[in-house]
C-alpha cells in the first residue's frame, strides 16, 4: 500500500505555481519612487516658513504630492492662508516650454520646420532691422535669435520690452549675434504674436487691435490644445479674484508683507500662466510621458526635450533629466520679493513640479533658498536620493551635475 499522494504532473504544477506566487505576494512591495522623493523633499521644506507646493507624476498618475507654509500671511490684506498643492502661482518662464509646445503643434498642423524663418509671420507693419529676416523658429526656442534686449548687452529684457510694442521695437532694432546664445524673454515672447498669424489672424496695422486679438489666439489655442487635453481647465493669466499668492523675502520676517506678481496678459508667451503645483504637474507629465499622445502627439515629446526647445538638460549619475526653471521678483535688491518655481521630466517616466513662493538675497542675487540657490540641484538630488534609498544603498548628498546654463531663467 502507498503512504503517498500521487498527483497528476499537471496538478503537481498548479501546487508549485500557487506556492511560488503566495512567496511572491507575501514579499512587500517597494515603495515607488515618487514617494521617496516627496520624502526628500519635505525634510528639506516642510520645517521653513516659506510657501511651498510639489506634485510627483509617474506617467500621468499623480504619486505624491507636498506642501507648507504660506500663500498669504496675517499681515497681508487677505489674512493668514495656507500654501497647498491647489494654490495658484505664477509659474514664470515655465510657461516657455508651453510656448515650445504650441509651435510644436501648430508647426505640425501647418507642415512648418524649426528651420523656417520667422519673418513671414511678422506683422507686415514693422520695420525689420537688419539680420531680422535670418531668424528662425528655432533660433527663438533656443535664444539663439541674436536678440540682446534694446541694451545690447544680453542681460534679459524688461516688462516694457516683451509687450507688444516692445516686441515691434526690438524687430525694429534687429541682431547682429545670431547663433549665439543670448536668454532673452523676447524669444517666447515673440510666439504670442507668431501663433495666432500662423493659424491664420490677419493683422490690421492697428497696435491695439493687434496686440488685444494676438493675445486672446494664443491663450485660446493654450487652452484648447494644452491646458484642457491634460485635462486642466482652469489655467489663468492672473491670480483667482481675491487670492493672490503673495512673494516675500526669506528669512520672512513677520512684519514683511507680501508681494503680488500681477496681470501677465500683455506679455504672454515668455511667462505669464498662473497655475497649481497639481495642474502644472499634469500638464508637463501628460506632454513628456512616454506612453501618452494626448497633448504632444508622435516623435514631438522627444523633439523638444532632446533639441533643447524651451528646455534644458541636466546629467548626474542617476541620468540625465530635462527642465525649464521659472524666475519672478519685485526687485533685484536685499530687500527683493520673489519666487521660484520649475518642472523637471526624469528617468522612470517620473515628472516633477516645484514651487516656493521666497527668495534670499545671496552673493549680489535673489536666489532659491536652499541648496546654495541652486532649484535645479536640489529638485534633482531628491529624485537620486530617491532612487538610490530604493535601492536600499546609501546615497550620495549631492551628486555633481553638469547643468546647462545654470543661471535662473
Amino acid at each position: 500500500m502507498k503512504n503517498y499522494i500521487e498527483l497528476p504532473f499537471f496538478g503537481l504544477l498548479v501546487v508549485l505555481f500557487y506556492g511560488c506566487r503566495l512567496n511572491e505576494d507575501t514579499e512587500p512591495a517597494k515603495p515607488a519612487i515618487a514617494t521617496f522623493m516627496k520624502q526628500k523633499l519635505e525634510d528639506s521644506l516642510n520645517t521653513k516658513e516659506l510657501g511651498y507646493a510639489f506634485a510627483i507624476y509617474e506617467g500621468t498618475e499623480l504619486i505624491a504630492k507636498g506642501s507648507g507654509g504660506f500663500q498669504s500671511k496675517t499681515i497681508d490684506p487677505e489674512g493668514q492662508k495656507a500654501f497647498t498643492p491647489d494654490t495658484k502661482l505664477h509659474i514664470a518662464s515655465m510657461t516657455k516650454t508651453l510656448s515650445a509646445m504650441a509651435f510644436l503643434k501648430v508647426a505640425q498642423q501647418y507642415k512648418l520646420r524649426t528651420t523656417d524663418k520667422i519673418a513671414p509671420f511678422l506683422p507686415a507693419a514693422w520695420s525689420r532691422g537688419a539680420g531680422i529676416d535670418q531668424i528662425t523658429f528655432g533660433d527663438l526656442l533656443t535664444h539663439r535669435s541674436g536678440i540682446t534686449g534694446l541694451g545690447s548687452n544680453c542681460q534679459n529684457g524688461s516688462f516694457t520690452e516683451n509687450v507688444y510694442s516692445g516686441l515691434r521695437r526690438l524687430v525694429e532694432k534687429g541682431v547682429t549675434t545670431r547663433g549665439g546664445y543670448c536668454y532673452q524673454n523676447a524669444n517666447f515672447g515673440l510666439f504670442r504674436v507668431l501663433i495666432p498669424r500662423i493659424l491664420g489672424y490677419q493683422f490690421t496695422g492697428n497696435e491695439i487691435t493687434d496686440d488685444t486679438e494676438t493675445q486672446k489666439r494664443y491663450l485660446a489655442f493654450l487652452q484648447q490644445e494644452i491646458f484642457a487635453k491634460a485635462g486642466v481647465t482652469n489655467a489663468m493669466i492672473v491670480h483667482p479674484q481675491g487670492n493672490p499668492t503673495y512673494t516675500y523675502n526669506f528669512p520672512i520676517a513677520s512684519n514683511q508683507r507680501g508681494w503680488n506678481p500681477g496681470d501677465f496678459s500683455q506679455t504672454l508667451g515668455a511667462y505669464g500662466m498662473y497655475l497649481t503645483a497639481t495642474e502644472a504637474g499634469k500638464i508637463y507629465a501628460t506632454a513628456f510621458s512616454s506612453a501618452n499622445n494626448t497633448v504632444l502627439p508622435n516623435a514631438l515629446p522627444d523633439s523638444l526635450l532632446v533639441k533643447d526647445l524651451g528646455a534644458y538638460k541636466v546629467a548626474g549619475q542617476t541620468g540625465t533629466a530635462y527642465y525649464h526653471d521659472g524666475w519672478w521678483y519685485s526687485g533685484l535688491s536685499s530687500s527683493g520679493q520673489g519666487l521660484r518655481t520649475i518642472w523637471m521630466k526624469f528617468p522612470n517616466n517620473i515628472t516633477c513640479v516645484l514651487f516656493v513662493n521666497a527668495l534670499v538675497w545671496r552673493n549680489n542675487s535673489l536666489v532659491f533658498p536652499y541648496n546654495s540657490g541652486n532649484i535645479v540641484a536640489f529638485t534633482y538630488n531628491a529624485y537620486a536620493q530617491a532612487v538610490q534609498a530604493r535601492g536600499m544603498r546609501l546615497g550620495i548628498e549631492n551628486e555633481a551635475l553638469q547643468i546647462e546654463h545654470p543661471e535662473p531663467h
